[in-house]
């Protein structure tokens, strides 16, 4: 069967034009066309832009030949559509805190509740980069209730406003940088887990890298507290906790108000978010964690345990490939 691997490594006007231009010209020559994502979200414009044209728009362009395949560590919230989920939320894979001296050794540093620092924070909020989504939500963020329990960072465009223990690496520009030669290793500084900061809070507000109505992303950011085993809350895209489920993973409905994953209005979202945060403020950590210990486990096992993309593997092997960069080799 003659099948062409068509990896997209990068968002951007430029990157999607090529994209479309090569699927326009290749279709037909091959029996099968499976593309990768590799970069989560791809859009052709900036992520907080809701106008612009994004993967789930580039996959209905296409929706009429049948022989294209997609992968990607995404989730739509359209149904019907061709979307198959690979598990990159650590671009070196998913038993990264298993194998990886560095990173068992940050997670051999990270205590049992029982253990944690007598001043406390109830969440840590680690916002890093700047975008027009956390603008907003860090200003409403200091003015919510559940702000004095919130440990929270954001450096914006400047790594060094950022809080980095001794333990881990500071990156010079973005904590999306790999660590060593990226031809070498795909270990990012946003892959560590800071336990010094974990070891100062009970459970992890996160807000992904992609906002949109239409489809959500998963990365580094949700996938360390569940290595962590912690109890977390998201600033994502709507249904982002239900597309966990269908990945077989247990949200924790049973001590957080939930109902934020319901709602469209990204604004009253987020506030929900806030709101779910403040209330589990009230409850006693050493209560939740006895409720939630078998879902944290699960949730572990779940992720490192499954050979996620196995069957990607195998759809691709003897393809032909492309990679799409939007920079030089």
């Amino acid at each position: 069967m003659n099948k062409l691997l068509i990896n997209l490594y990068t968002s951007g006007n430029e990157i999607i034009e090529r994209f479309s231009n090569l699927i326009n010209d290749e279709h037909n020559k091959h029996d099968q066309i499976i593309v990768n994502f590799l970069e989560p979200g791809i859009v052709s414009g900036g992520y907080d832009d809701i106008e612009s044209r994004t993967f789930i728009d580039l996959i209905k362009e296409n929706i009429d030949k049948k022989h294209i395949t997609y992968y990607g560590c995404n989730f739509s919230n359209h149904a019907g559509l061709p979307l198959n989920f690979l598990n990159n939320m650590f671009h070196e894979g998913p038993t990264l805190y298993r194998k990886n001296n560095l990173c068992k050794s940050l997670l051999d540093r990270c205590v049992t509740i029982d253990q944690k620092y007598q001043d406390s924070k109830t969440f840590d909020f680690l916002m890093g980069g700047t975008t027009q989504s956390k603008d907003w939500l860090y200003d409403v963020l200091k003015e919510h209730k559940v702000r004095d329990q919130v440990y929270c960072t954001y450096y914006r465009d400047d790594p060094k406003k950022g809080s980095w223990s001794k333990h881990v690496k500071i990156p010079v520009n973005h904590t999306a940088e790999t660590i060593e030669d990226k031809w070498k290793s795909t270990l990012r500084y946003s892959d560590l887990i800071d336990p010094e900061i974990y070891n100062r809070t009970f459970y992890t507000a996160l807000i992904e890298t992609a906002i949109h109505n239409d489809f959500g992303v998963f990365t580094e950011k949700t996938a360390k507290p569940i290595v962590s085993k912690r109890p977390f809350v998201v600033f994502g895209s709507p249904g982002q906790l239900q597309a966990l489920q269908k990945l077989g993973f247990k949200t924790f409905s049973t001590v957080i108000d939930e109902r934020y994953d319901n709602e469209q209005d990204t604004d009253k979202r987020f506030e929900m978010v806030l709101d779910s945060m403040y209330e589990l403020c009230k409850k006693d950590p050493k209560s939740v964690y006895g409720k939630l210990d078998k879902i944290l486990e699960h949730n572990k096992q779940h992720f490192e345990g499954n050979d996620w993309n196995a069957g990607f593997k195998e759809k691709t092997k003897g393809s032909v490939k492309i990679d799409l960069f939007r920079f030089d080799r």
